[in-house]
């Protein structure tokens, strides 16, 4: 229940730090609020997905070669 509930407040701080920083950042790069109403929107979310994964799948190979390292320390031992 614990990890549901950071994952909800992940997501909430992931859409508003979208909403007023990725979007007004992508505006300036050329999207206009009439042309792409929602647009602007969506793209801005889902650039904020791209990098939400390539942090999360750093954040797991480090992970993970770091199990790896200690399993292989362990065996080294015996």
């Amino acid at each position: 229940m614990k990890a549901l509930g950071w994952a909800v407040l992940a997501t909430i701080i992931l859409f508003f730090g979208t909403i007023f920083i990725v979007s007004p950042i992508m505006s300036h790069l050329g999207y206009s609020s009439v042309e792409a109403s929602y647009h602007l929107q969506t793209h801005a979310l889902i650039v904020t997905l791209i990098f939400t994964v390539i942090f999360c799948t750093i954040a797991g190979s480090q992970y993970v070669v770091e199990e790896v390292k200690n399993i292989m320390k362990h065996n080294n031992e015996e």
